[in-house]
């Protein structure tokens, strides 16, 4: 049936237009830059994988550095007129570095092939261990098999370092009889190799010649970590001293201390002497070659940063070289003159230190000990070595009872055999009545004596001993010095009894306690500048390098004059010492008139003069013996020069006791020879000294 009342809506749809794109031009250049920039990205990112992966690998890793020293030369030192007394003796020397990955193959190799183009010195060979001999063995045959074939199965399981233990021993005479006189060059020269420390230049052949230097320049890139180095030894132009000190390897009792300071194990430094004093001064600033190395491996990343080195500072001594060898030939000739002497069969040694007053400068030091028909350099003993000094210390004495109020200034006291108490003392002669000054010029010991008994309070025999040494400790007399040099002895306090009365009256004459000679110059010298102790000094200046041989480095430091401490004693007092001391060389009775009269040659000095008794053993039994001593200082009034002569264990006959005084004339004479040669200037002038010929060399020796 047809629906007539549906009425169709058809709607009429219109096809959309197409929307065409329209892309800015500025924005295909933007994409264009983004599309580059990614692709050099990833680019240098496949280079980098591709050909630097590895390389970039390691030195990501690489996060410690290692430092490689080459030894620089210590500094020189002069004299006080700038002359070179120590100095550096050049040569080259082959040096082996190994790093951290280096094996035991590759030190093998350089070994062999140094052996067979060098020869190896006889001492070296000696050195050798037997220990050495049995690694050599093992690393020249196959390890494993050695391990397998002779260790236990049991050894087979330790740990390598217990294993290699073990197979160290199982190496026998046999096995090592089977090394030649090749292998035995070899191991010589792997063992000095093997001393060496990880990047630390080890010494391996010194003192190349020119063909040596030259045959191992050509073989440099197949000789990894052998370089050639400069190296240096220490030498004396005008001979070796005491004074100066020896260089070498870092003593075992000081290895930490000097690992603490940043040493390397295979340094040298000063073991003595001003090298040891000055060690930090002197030392050179060593050259360093920074290597990158990888974490892991211990392998090595490119060149190393070369950090350049620098030699030592100079020092300038206070020491005039050309007076030290003449008063070390003047205390030899006057030895070897009073050695056949009677009485003088145990004289083998005397000592002279010359000092400046002002300032405590030490201008000569000579000490020399006669042993085996020759004679042995004896500085040492001027420092260490201390004896009784006898009546040299009778200033000290005197200064002592007048600022105590024993006795004052012009007092008379009969000079006399006398008892005190149960003991019997006495001068060397009766001198009747006599003050002071005449009592140092004449050297009495009553006067002496005197002293110590009014200082004793009642039953107070200690502390007398204790009030005495403290005011002989301001001249320095048991007391450190404070010189610049190691291990300054401060001589011996005899020990002390109660209620014993005689050793204290042997105090006061310098027959109780010990001294050494540079405690009595510094004593004579406080007495001659009007009561200053002045501070020993070896050392005036530190200087840069010096840049040419005639000329001086930039002055870094000056050492001014030190005052220790002025004496607690009234300038009156210390007026009238002085004038004793002047009587001893020029009064009619002193015991050295006769001896410094000469005003021009000597130069007017004051001093006093010493005999200590003492017993020696010898061949089972006890005899006596003499120190002779002299103190003194010059011109009288204007102090520029003090002098103390210790001759041990000379003559007791009476009249034979001279030798100190000869030396003494002699010392003061050169010194003044001196001055007049250099004139005003002869502090600060630098001397044409020619070099010492043969003869002067050997006696300085």
């Amino acid at each position: 049936m047809k629906n007539r009342g549906a009425v169709a809506l058809v709607t009429k749809v219109e096809p959309q237009k197409k929307k065409k794109t329209h892309i800015p031009f500025r924005l295909n250049v933007l994409f264009l830059v983004v599309f580059l920039l990614f692709s050099t990205l990833i680019l240098r990112l496949g280079v980098l994988q591709i050909v630097n992966g590895e390389e970039k690998r390691l030195e990501s890793e690489a996060t410690v550095e290692q430092v490689a020293k080459k030894e620089a030369p210590r500094g020189i030192i002069t004299d006080r007129n700038y002359r070179v007394v120590v100095d550096n003796d050049p040569y080259f020397s082959v040096t082996y570095t190994k790093t951290s990955d280096t094996t035991q193959e590759d030190t093998l190799k350089v070994a062999r092939w140094l052996a067979e183009r060098f020869e190896i010195d006889e001492k070296e060979i000696k050195r050798i261990t037997e220990r050495d001999k049995k690694d050599y063995f093992i690393v020249t045959n196959d390890v494993k098999k050695l391990l397998n074939k002779r260790l236990t199965p049991k050894e087979k399981k330790l740990k390598n370092d217990k294993q290699y233990k073990a197979l160290v021993e199982k190496i026998t005479k046999k096995d090592l009889k089977t090394l030649s006189e090749e292998d035995l060059n070899i191991i010589a020269i792997k063992r000095k190799m093997d001393q060496g420390y990880a990047y630390s230049a080890q010494p391996i052949i010194s003192e190349l010649k020119n063909e040596q230097i030259s045959l191992i320049s050509e073989n440099l890139d197949s000789l990894p970590g052998i370089d050639i180095m400069p190296d240096s030894e220490r030498k004396y132009p005008f001979g070796k001293s005491a004074l100066f000190g020896e260089v070498k390897p870092i003593p075992k009792e000081s290895m930490d201390k000097h690992l603490a300071l940043q040493y390397d194990r295979s340094d040298r430094v000063g073991v003595s002497g001003i090298e040891k004093q000055y060690q930090e001064v002197l030392r050179g600033t060593k050259e360093m070659a920074v290597y990158l190395t990888n974490q892991k491996t211990g392998s090595t990343l490119g060149d190393p940063k070369i950090i350049e080195g620098k030699r030592g500072k100079d020092l300038t001594l206070t020491i005039d070289m050309e007076l030290q060898f003449k008063l070390a030939k003047i205390v030899e000739e006057e030895i070897l003159a009073a050695k056949p002497l009677p009485g003088n069969d145990m004289l083998d040694s005397a000592y002279i230190v010359m000092m400046d007053p002002r300032t405590g400068e030490i201008i000569g030091l000579a000490g020399k000990r006669y042993k085996n028909g020759k004679f042995i350099n004896d500085e040492y003993g001027a420092l260490f070595n201390a004896y009784a000094m006898g009546s040299s210390v009778k200033g000290a004495t005197m200064l002592t009872g007048f600022h105590s109020k024993a006795v004052h200034i012009n007092e008379p006291i009969y000079d006399t055999p006398k008892k005190f108490g149960a003991i019997e003392k006495s001068s060397w002669t009766n001198m009747g009545l006599i003050n002071d000054t005449t009592a140092l010029q004449r050297s009495s010991n009553i006067y002496m004596f005197e002293i110590m008994q009014r200082m004793i309070g009642p039953e107070h025999y200690t502390e007398t001993y204790d009030e005495v040494r403290y005011f002989f400790s301001q001249f320095g007399l048991g007391e450190m010095t404070g010189i610049d040099f190691p291990n300054e002895s401060t001589g011996y306090k005899g020990p002390v009894q109660k209620g014993v009365f005689g050793t204290l009256l042997d105090l006061g004459i310098g027959q109780f306690d010990t001294y050494t000679p540079i405690q009595m110059v510094q004593y004579v010298s406080t007495i001659a500048n009007g009561g200053y102790r002045m501070k020993p000094q070896l050392v005036k200046e530190v200087r840069e390098p010096r840049t040419a041989p005639d000329k001086e480095g930039k002055l870094l430091h000056r050492f001014e004059p030190v005052v220790l401490n002025k004496i607690d004693m009234e300038e009156k007092y210390i007026e009238r010492v002085q004038q004793g001391f002047w009587e001893v060389m020029h009064a009619p009775r002193g015991t050295a008139k006769g001896y410094f009269d000469d005003v021009e040659k000597y130069h007017n000095p004051a001093g006093k003069t010493g005999t200590a008794q003492v017993r020696l053993k010898k061949n089972g039994g006890i005899v006596e013996k003499n120190n002779l001593t002299l103190v003194g200082y010059a011109p009288f009034d204007n102090p520029q020069i003090a002098f103390t002569v210790v001759v041990p264990h000379a003559t007791a006959q009476n009249g034979m006791q001279r030798i100190n005084k000869f030396i003494g004339q002699r010392a003061l004479a050169a010194y003044w020879e001196l001055q007049k040669k250099y004139g005003k200037d002869a502090e600060t002038v630098n001397a044409l000294m020619k070099q010492p010929g043969e003869n002067e060399e050997a006696s300085a020796q």
